[in-house]
């Protein structure tokens, strides 16, 4: 394999594992907003599951589009929450069950966000090495090419004097590109 060709596909290696990485950073982004969410609902499941003797909770509930739902729930015993169970399937627990879902949903999420910055920092690692050896081969084959040969400089030769031809100035806000006023 010539280095021209060993060249291109370095560079097609490092363009790869840059895509590779963009990919793996989303991810990464939107595990962070789902662990977010999470963690925002065990707060609210803890001041729910945490409140003191026969005192009503009130809040109000978004549903969307600027709407929210007032709520209110009275007495002594816990309330309840749905939770999804998966495959769309939606069950009605109670608040403390509810919180302990979310809590183990959120260790998941967080092992997968561990995962993910884990193949981040690998794929980061061989990019970085790959764009090195590309840099040290391409410094190589411009040597190479610049090194054996040397160019003799001509001879002087007289200038011959041609008229030159002053057309007009091309440019233009398109670049001085042709347009087709021209």
């Amino acid at each position: 394999m010539d280095e021209r060709t060993q060249l291109q596909r370095l560079a097609q290696e490092v363009e790869v594992l840059r895509k590779r990485l963009d990919e793996i950073n989303l991810r990464i982004e939107q595990v962070d907003a789902v662990l977010a969410e999470h963690t925002i609902t065990e707060t609210v499941l803890n001041a729910l599951a945490g409140r003191e003797g026969s005192s009503s909770i009130s809040t109000h509930l978004p549903i969307g589009s600027g709407i929210c739902l007032p709520y209110v729930h009275d007495g002594d015993e816990e309330g309840t929450a749905l939770v999804d169970l998966g495959s769309g399937i939606f069950g009605e627990r109670p608040w403390s069950d509810a919180k302990t879902i979310t809590e183990e949903r959120r260790a998941d999420i967080q092992h997968l966000r561990d995962e993910l910055k884990e193949q981040s920092n690998i794929t980061e690692s061989t990019l970085g090495e790959a764009a090195q050896t590309f840099n040290k081969l391409a410094e190589q084959l411009k040597k190479a090419k610049s090194s054996p040969s040397p160019t003799p400089e001509p001879a002087e030769q007289p200038e011959e004097t041609q008229p030159t031809r002053r057309g007009r100035k091309r440019g233009s806000m398109f670049g001085g590109d042709l347009t087709l006023d021209d």
